[in-house]
């Protein structure tokens, strides 16, 4: 079963040892640490396998645009804030992934750890790039459903998580079904049938 990195909108759960590691990089004064990410869900920008340096997040005030470190249930998440905003009086934000057109359900700021400054792949140290450019169609829907998890963020947290929730199972199984007729057309090309 493929795991969804987002969060929900109940304030995070956090295992006693990643406490523990953070708490002995506070005590020794750094403002920074390091993550091996995985996952290609912020590929081309971070490619899995990548290690990422992340400054510890000083205040609740990001820009969109910025990629985040947030926790996520049981793990850390990397992906970029696409929008902020409040609900009630908590100030949640809508991430996503650079090679998803799906946003992450709202997670409360109170989630982020930091913001990603830097990634290595091979030893060299690079500071983290804008997202790499989308097509219209790819724009346009990433904008629609960012908006809508929005607009329902307005109105109900636990509406929003729902949505952004069944919008990513059902974009999952799109994508098993487009990739299956893929295979399908490949296997029959190979055998000299067309579809």
């Amino acid at each position: 079963m493929k795991r969804n990195p987002s969060s929900v909108v109940a304030p995070p759960v956090v295992a006693s040892e990643r406490l523990l590691a953070l708490s002995s990089l506070l005590k020794k004064g750094s403002r920074e640490f390091e993550f091996l990410l995985h996952g290609k869900s912020m590929a081309p920008t971070l490619a899995d396998g990548s290690r990422i340096r992340v400054r510890l997040a000083a205040e609740d005030r990001f820009t969109v645009g910025q990629v985040l470190t947030y926790v996520a249930k049981d793990r850390v998440v990397a992906h970029r804030l696409v929008r902020s905003m409040k609900s009630g009086s908590t100030e949640y934000l809508i991430t996503r992934g650079d090679a998803t057109v799906c946003c992450d359900w709202p997670v409360p700021a109170t989630s982020v750890l930091g913001t990603v400054i830097g990634f290595s792949t091979d030893g060299l140290w690079q500071p983290v790039g804008p997202p790499p450019e989308r097509g219209l169609g790819f724009r346009s829907m990433a904008f629609l459903i960012s908006n809508l998890v929005a607009h329902l963020l307005r109105v109900s947290p636990r509406a929003a998580v729902s949505t952004a929730k069944s919008i990513i199972r059902i974009h999952g199984m799109v994508a098993k079904a487009m990739g299956y007729l893929k295979r399908r057309v490949v296997f029959g090309a190979h055998r000299g049938v067309t579809l």
